[in-house]
Protein backbone atom coordinates (compact mmCIF):
# COMPACT_ATOMS: atom_id res chain seq x y z
CA UNK A 1 0.00 0.00 0.00
CA UNK A 2 1.40 3.40 -1.02
CA UNK A 3 1.50 6.14 1.60
CA UNK A 4 0.47 9.30 -0.27
CA UNK A 5 1.69 11.47 2.63
CA UNK A 6 5.24 10.60 1.66
CA UNK A 7 4.82 12.54 -1.59
CA UNK A 8 4.04 15.93 -0.04
CA UNK A 9 5.73 18.84 -1.83
CA UNK A 10 8.86 20.13 -0.07
CA UNK A 11 7.34 23.49 0.93
CA UNK A 12 4.76 21.64 3.04
CA UNK A 13 6.91 18.70 4.17
CA UNK A 14 9.68 20.96 5.51
CA UNK A 15 7.62 23.97 6.58
CA UNK A 16 8.83 25.18 10.04
CA UNK A 17 6.40 24.50 12.88
CA UNK A 18 8.10 26.60 15.56
CA UNK A 19 9.87 29.96 15.82
CA UNK A 20 13.13 28.13 16.50
CA UNK A 21 13.31 26.98 12.86
CA UNK A 22 11.57 29.99 11.32
CA UNK A 23 13.82 32.42 9.41
CA UNK A 24 12.66 36.02 9.60
CA UNK A 25 13.67 39.42 10.98
CA UNK A 26 14.18 39.28 14.74
CA UNK A 27 11.70 42.06 15.57
CA UNK A 28 8.99 40.17 13.66
CA UNK A 29 9.84 36.87 15.37
CA UNK A 30 9.81 38.62 18.75
CA UNK A 31 6.33 39.94 18.02
CA UNK A 32 5.12 36.45 17.14
CA UNK A 33 6.76 35.12 20.30
CA UNK A 34 4.88 37.66 22.42
CA UNK A 35 1.55 36.36 21.04
CA UNK A 36 2.58 32.77 21.79
CA UNK A 37 3.75 33.68 25.30
CA UNK A 38 0.45 35.45 25.97
CA UNK A 39 -1.51 32.60 24.35
CA UNK A 40 -3.58 35.25 22.60
CA UNK A 41 -3.59 36.83 19.17
CA UNK A 42 -5.04 40.09 17.76
CA UNK A 43 -6.39 40.59 14.26
CA UNK A 44 -3.39 40.28 11.93
CA UNK A 45 -2.85 40.98 8.23
CA UNK A 46 0.39 39.69 6.69
CA UNK A 47 1.42 41.21 3.36
CA UNK A 48 4.53 40.82 1.24
CA UNK A 49 6.04 39.02 -1.72
CA UNK A 50 5.56 35.31 -2.34
CA UNK A 51 7.86 33.07 -0.31
CA UNK A 52 8.54 35.53 2.52
CA UNK A 53 6.94 33.32 5.17
CA UNK A 54 3.46 34.81 5.63
CA UNK A 55 1.60 31.49 5.61
CA UNK A 56 4.27 29.83 7.74
CA UNK A 57 4.04 32.60 10.35
CA UNK A 58 0.28 32.18 10.59
CA UNK A 59 0.52 28.40 10.89
CA UNK A 60 3.18 28.67 13.60
CA UNK A 61 0.88 30.91 15.63
CA UNK A 62 -2.06 28.53 15.25
CA UNK A 63 0.09 25.52 16.16
CA UNK A 64 1.64 27.08 19.26
CA UNK A 65 -1.40 28.86 20.68
CA UNK A 66 -4.17 26.88 22.37
CA UNK A 67 -6.93 27.51 19.83
CA UNK A 68 -9.39 25.95 17.44
CA UNK A 69 -8.34 27.06 13.95
CA UNK A 70 -10.22 27.23 10.66
CA UNK A 71 -7.95 27.30 7.59
CA UNK A 72 -9.40 28.67 4.35
CA UNK A 73 -7.41 29.02 1.14
CA UNK A 74 -8.99 32.01 -0.60
CA UNK A 75 -7.55 31.00 -3.96
CA UNK A 76 -9.64 27.80 -3.74
CA UNK A 77 -12.64 29.16 -1.82
CA UNK A 78 -13.19 32.35 -3.81
CA UNK A 79 -16.93 32.67 -3.31
CA UNK A 80 -17.83 35.30 -0.72
CA UNK A 81 -20.95 33.47 0.47
CA UNK A 82 -19.05 30.19 0.87
CA UNK A 83 -16.37 31.82 3.01
CA UNK A 84 -18.94 33.76 5.03
CA UNK A 85 -20.96 30.60 5.77
CA UNK A 86 -17.86 28.62 6.78
CA UNK A 87 -16.69 31.36 9.14
CA UNK A 88 -20.15 31.85 10.67
CA UNK A 89 -20.58 28.12 11.21
CA UNK A 90 -17.14 27.82 12.78
CA UNK A 91 -17.60 30.87 15.00
CA UNK A 92 -21.02 29.79 16.28
CA UNK A 93 -20.10 26.16 16.99
CA UNK A 94 -18.90 24.84 20.35
CA UNK A 95 -15.11 24.56 20.32
CA UNK A 96 -12.60 22.47 22.26
CA UNK A 97 -10.43 25.50 23.14
CA UNK A 98 -11.19 28.93 24.60
CA UNK A 99 -9.90 30.75 21.51
CA UNK A 100 -10.95 30.43 17.87
CA UNK A 101 -8.79 31.59 14.98
CA UNK A 102 -9.84 32.00 11.34
CA UNK A 103 -6.84 31.74 8.99
CA UNK A 104 -7.71 33.15 5.54
CA UNK A 105 -4.74 32.42 3.28
CA UNK A 106 -3.98 33.80 -0.19
CA UNK A 107 -6.01 37.02 0.08
CA UNK A 108 -4.73 38.71 -3.06
CA UNK A 109 -5.25 42.25 -4.35
CA UNK A 110 -5.90 43.15 -7.98
CA UNK A 111 -2.23 43.84 -8.77
CA UNK A 112 -0.89 40.53 -7.45
CA UNK A 113 0.99 38.54 -10.09
CA UNK A 114 -0.43 35.04 -10.58
CA UNK A 115 0.37 32.05 -12.78
CA UNK A 116 -2.52 31.20 -15.11
CA UNK A 117 -3.46 28.84 -17.89
CA UNK A 118 -5.04 30.65 -20.86
CA UNK A 119 -5.91 28.74 -24.03
CA UNK A 120 -3.52 25.97 -22.98
CA UNK A 121 -0.59 28.36 -22.46
CA UNK A 122 0.92 29.13 -19.04
CA UNK A 123 1.70 32.78 -18.35
CA UNK A 124 2.03 35.34 -15.53
CA UNK A 125 -0.47 38.20 -15.31
CA UNK A 126 -1.87 40.50 -12.63
CA UNK A 127 -5.20 39.44 -11.16
CA UNK A 128 -7.14 42.43 -12.52
CA UNK A 129 -6.43 41.16 -16.06
CA UNK A 130 -7.95 37.72 -15.47
CA UNK A 131 -10.71 36.63 -17.82
CA UNK A 132 -13.61 35.33 -15.72
CA UNK A 133 -14.80 31.86 -16.71
CA UNK A 134 -11.82 31.35 -19.06
CA UNK A 135 -8.52 31.68 -17.23
CA UNK A 136 -7.42 29.04 -14.74
CA UNK A 137 -5.13 29.82 -11.81
CA UNK A 138 -2.40 27.46 -10.60
CA UNK A 139 -3.10 26.65 -6.96
CA UNK A 140 -2.23 24.11 -4.27
CA UNK A 141 -5.14 21.94 -3.12
CA UNK A 142 -4.37 21.38 0.57
CA UNK A 143 -7.04 18.70 1.04
CA UNK A 144 -5.85 16.61 -1.92
CA UNK A 145 -2.12 17.49 -1.63
CA UNK A 146 -1.76 18.33 -5.30
CA UNK A 147 -1.44 21.23 -7.72
CA UNK A 148 -4.57 22.09 -9.69
CA UNK A 149 -5.73 24.63 -12.25
CA UNK A 150 -8.88 26.28 -10.94
CA UNK A 151 -11.17 29.16 -11.96
CA UNK A 152 -10.70 32.39 -10.04
CA UNK A 153 -13.05 35.35 -9.67
CA UNK A 154 -11.97 38.82 -8.56
CA UNK A 155 -14.50 40.38 -6.21
CA UNK A 156 -14.33 44.15 -6.57
CA UNK A 157 -16.52 46.02 -4.10
CA UNK A 158 -15.04 49.37 -5.08
CA UNK A 159 -14.02 52.14 -2.70
CA UNK A 160 -15.88 51.96 0.61
CA UNK A 161 -16.12 54.16 3.70
CA UNK A 162 -14.32 52.79 6.75
CA UNK A 163 -14.56 53.28 10.49
CA UNK A 164 -11.83 53.11 13.14
CA UNK A 165 -13.01 51.17 16.20
CA UNK A 166 -10.86 51.58 19.31
CA UNK A 167 -11.20 48.71 21.78
CA UNK A 168 -10.75 48.89 25.56
CA UNK A 169 -7.21 47.47 25.31
CA UNK A 170 -6.19 50.28 22.94
CA UNK A 171 -6.28 48.13 19.80
CA UNK A 172 -7.71 49.90 16.75
CA UNK A 173 -9.69 47.91 14.18
CA UNK A 174 -10.52 49.41 10.77
CA UNK A 175 -13.68 48.06 9.15
CA UNK A 176 -16.62 49.01 6.94
CA UNK A 177 -19.82 50.44 8.48
CA UNK A 178 -21.66 47.18 7.69
CA UNK A 179 -19.07 44.94 9.37
CA UNK A 180 -20.74 42.71 11.98
CA UNK A 181 -19.75 42.91 15.66
CA UNK A 182 -20.79 40.97 18.75
CA UNK A 183 -21.98 43.20 21.63
CA UNK A 184 -23.98 42.90 24.84
CA UNK A 185 -27.38 44.52 25.19
CA UNK A 186 -28.59 46.24 28.38
CA UNK A 187 -29.41 42.85 29.90
CA UNK A 188 -26.00 41.34 29.18
CA UNK A 189 -27.23 39.20 26.30
CA UNK A 190 -24.91 38.81 23.26
CA UNK A 191 -26.18 40.13 19.94
CA UNK A 192 -24.83 41.09 16.52
CA UNK A 193 -24.89 44.69 15.22
CA UNK A 194 -23.24 46.65 12.42
CA UNK A 195 -20.13 48.72 13.12
CA UNK A 196 -22.14 51.88 12.43
CA UNK A 197 -24.36 51.03 15.42
CA UNK A 198 -21.59 50.41 17.98
CA UNK A 199 -21.92 53.82 19.64
CA UNK A 200 -25.24 52.62 21.10
CA UNK A 201 -23.61 49.83 23.12
CA UNK A 202 -21.21 49.96 26.06
CA UNK A 203 -19.59 46.55 25.82
CA UNK A 204 -18.08 45.04 22.65
CA UNK A 205 -17.49 41.29 22.77
CA UNK A 206 -15.68 40.77 19.47
CA UNK A 207 -15.75 41.66 15.75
Amino acid sequence: MINDKGHTIFVEKYRPTSLKNYIAEEHFKNKLKSYIDQQDIPHLLFCGSAGTGKTTAGKILCKNIECDALFINASDENNVDTIRNKVKTFASSIGFKDLKVVFLDECLDENTLVRILRDGVEQNIVIKNLLDGTDLVKTWNVAESRVEWMPFKLWDKGIQDTLEIELENGEVVICTPDHKWYVEDDNGNPMIVKASQLDKYNHILSP
